[in-house]
């Protein structure tokens, strides 16, 4: 067989990840571990790209609005890695603030809520980080609360951990 198509044009960090869960035991094949859900859910919503914004796709005219669709897989980089990278630009980080608080705010069940607000407090963070712009209302002496909380989650994946720290630590420099 092609060595080529058992590639699934996935990136190297979601082949390790998939690894990863296929060599864990796990008793009938599925997991009963909230933390282990929630760490899945985290992973898939980080690794997605942001929804292409419906302005966007009300603009195109009517032959290309049936090919929105495939706008998707143009739309760039995963939440995670923008999350993660000085050069994504602000306007970036603020619309995945804006779409992990419509979606935590939409979400089906406690544990999505929770995932997508750890995903709204990465936006904050990365702004902070990056930018030192603060895309919130909440004060330093609250965030440095939130970004610890979670630094604490076992179900949060640990490069955004690292993001979390750094943001506490950017929080306790500018109330100092």
């Amino acid at each position: 067989m092609d060595d080529k198509s058992q590639d699934f044009d996935l990136t190297h960090s979601q082949k390790s990840r998939l690894l990863s869960l296929g060599l864990k035991s796990r008793p009938h094949g599925l997991s009963t571990d909230k933390d282990e859900r929630k760490a899945d859910m985290l992973y898939d919503v980080l690794t997605r790209t942001l929804p292409v914004d419906p302005s966007l796709v009300g603009s195109l005219p009517p032959i290309m609005k049936g090919l929105s669709c495939r706008l998707r897989s143009l739309a760039g980089q995963p939440i995670g890695e923008l999350l993660q990278d000085p050069a994504t630009d602000i306007t970036t980080i603020k619309k995945i603030k804006q779409y992990a608080k419509n979606s935590g705010t939409s979400s089906s069940s406690e544990a999505q809520s929770d995932v997508f607000m750890a995903v709204y407090y990465a936006a904050i963070g990365s702004a902070l980080i990056f930018y030192g712009e603060k895309i919130t209302q909440h004060s330093n002496a609250d965030l440095e609360r939130f970004f610890y909380s979670f630094t604490e989650k076992k179900w949060v994946l640990g490069e955004l951990r690292g993001l979390f720290k750094k943001a506490q630590e950017y929080c306790q420099e500018e109330r100092q």
